[in-house]
């Protein structure tokens, strides 16, 4: 994928994320508020947040002293005036009058807590997931995998030769190893991205190698909706993930990869 189509998706990305939720899987962003403000400024700020962010939701109140006792944080993150050491959740830094940048930090981490559980159950399945342990050519994985896509109903015939057509006009590969192969056009019945580690690695196109490929079928109907899984690969990227991915030994593993990488999007 070229740099301007990485520019083009991540455009689509912002919009995506307020668009077409699935209800059931919709739910509140729990946050630990910290601060040592009095009453009436703490007040405020948390009048602010529930204002600003409805789904957004204050689970609690404590002090620097009360924070640093905690063994883990049970909330989603952690959002404070005062300078945190982070335990196990990510921590939004904010003044007593929050500056327009903290805000879009604050929500932005929410609509990312609360999407992840959304993309990770609709976009990515057990079915799709395979670990190649022996040598085989682009091709021939390709072709194993859009046939799987195919038995199950969310691809046709089509979708194979224009993966490879796609990959001919110019290499999908992102950086750090991972490749997204893709279609030309939307030719997907229904959306679905097929995750393959291979260890050995594989020859991908001009004498590069592929140890991790997400191979992706995008429907014209979903597509707003599967442009946030490409922030999720470009995160992986920028994290130099490749060797955490390839020590998944199963897809459980691999989910909670997903969901730790979400955690840190900014």
């Amino acid at each position: 994928m070229t740099e301007g189509e990485i520019s083009y998706l991540a455009i689509h990305i912002g919009v995506a994320l307020e668009r077409n939720y699935n209800e059931g899987h919709e739910r509140y962003a729990q946050i630990l508020l910290v601060s040592e403000l009095g009453n009436s400024t703490l007040r405020m700020i948390e009048s602010k947040i529930k204002r600003d962010f409805p789904h957004i939701q204050i689970n609690r109140v404590l002090s620097y002293r009360e924070y640093e006792q905690l063994l883990d944080i049970e909330e989603d993150f952690v959002v404070s005036t005062v300078r945190l050491t982070e335990k196990n959740k990510q921590i939004v830094k904010i003044a007593p009058f929050p500056t327009l940048y903290q805000l879009e930090q604050l929500g932005r981490l929410a609509m990312i807590d609360r999407t992840m559980p959304y993309i990770i159950e609709r976009f990515f399945d057990e079915k799709f997931f395979l670990i190649i342990d022996k040598p085989i050519t682009q091709k021939s994985l390709l072709k194993k995998a859009c046939q799987r896509l195919e038995q199950s109903g969310y691809v046709d015939e089509n979708f194979y030769p224009s993966v490879i057509e796609r990959e001919a006009i110019v290499s999908t590969l992102l950086g750090e190893n991972i490749a997204i192969p893709h279609t030309v056009g939307l030719l997907a019945k229904k959306t679905m991205v097929t995750t393959i580690l291979v260890p050995q690695g594989i020859a991908w196109n001009r004498n590069e190698i592929a140890h991790v490929i997400f191979l992706l079928a995008i429907s014209k109907d979903e597509y707003e909706d599967a442009m946030r899984i490409y922030n999720l690969f470009v995160n992986f990227v920028k994290e130099r993930a490749t060797k955490r991915l390839l020590n998944s030994k199963n897809f459980d593993d691999f989910r909670a990869i997903v969901k730790d990488s979400f955690g840190r999007l900014s």
